[in-house]
């Protein structure tokens, strides 16, 4: 009889009030395709308690199912500026983290790490963003004029100045030494060239 009612009352409370993980913190950093959240548990959820969505309205939804945070704990300390909004939304069943940032995520893996007690999930954007991304860049960076280029520049002020040396140790008059006028001629020349075309 004992026995029965110890079995039954495990039973219960087995399935009455099943074991949930806690939330303990949350770390969100952005990435160039993407972004990567790391989630402190006191316990690892079963892998398949988690799940992860995209809203049609630019939300990205991590699931976390039997789990719980603790009240007046704040979870996530600072958030990166490519991501718009953060929120925990807490069920009767689960937590919702919503993150919204300013693409859509198109793919995304989970780890656990048993050891560390954590869940990272990587969030993936899309390939024409992260190609779009790329395209920008490259376009920024050949408009940036630079002038000329450092090879060429040093090229001429290493023979401007060995011009220079060479007429000035042949002990000649300078306005008559035809070296020493190339030489300085030369990085004149290129000082002057050189601030032309960072103009340009």
């Amino acid at each position: 009889m004992i026995l029965k009612f110890i079995i039954s009352y495990l039973l219960y409370h087995t399935f009455a009030f099943p074991e949930y993980s806690i939330l303990e913190s949350v770390r969100v950093d952005s990435k160039t395709n993407g972004i990567l959240v790391s989630l402190t548990m006191d316990s690892l959820p079963n892998e398949k308690n988690i799940t992860g969505w995209q809203s049609k309205n630019d939300w990205f939804y991590i699931t976390l199912y039997q789990c719980r945070i603790i009240k007046n704990n704040q979870l996530l300390k600072d958030l990166h500026s490519n991501i718009l909004n953060f929120e925990i939304i807490e069920n009767e069943e689960s937590l919702q983290l919503g993150i919204k940032s300013r693409e859509p995520i198109e793919q995304l893996n989970f780890s656990l790490n048993p050891n560390m007690k954590t869940i990272t999930a990587s969030l993936h954007f899309s390939t024409k963003f992260f190609a779009k991304e790329n395209k920008d860049e490259i376009v920024a960076n050949h408009n940036q004029n630079t002038g000329l280029s450092r090879g060429t520049r040093t090229w001429l002020n290493v023979s401007g100045i060995g011009l220079t040396l060479s007429g000035i140790l042949k002990e000649e008059k300078v306005s008559n030494n035809s070296q020493t006028i190339a030489g300085l001629s030369i990085i004149v020349a290129t000082f002057l060239l050189d601030i032309i075309l960072k103009d340009f």
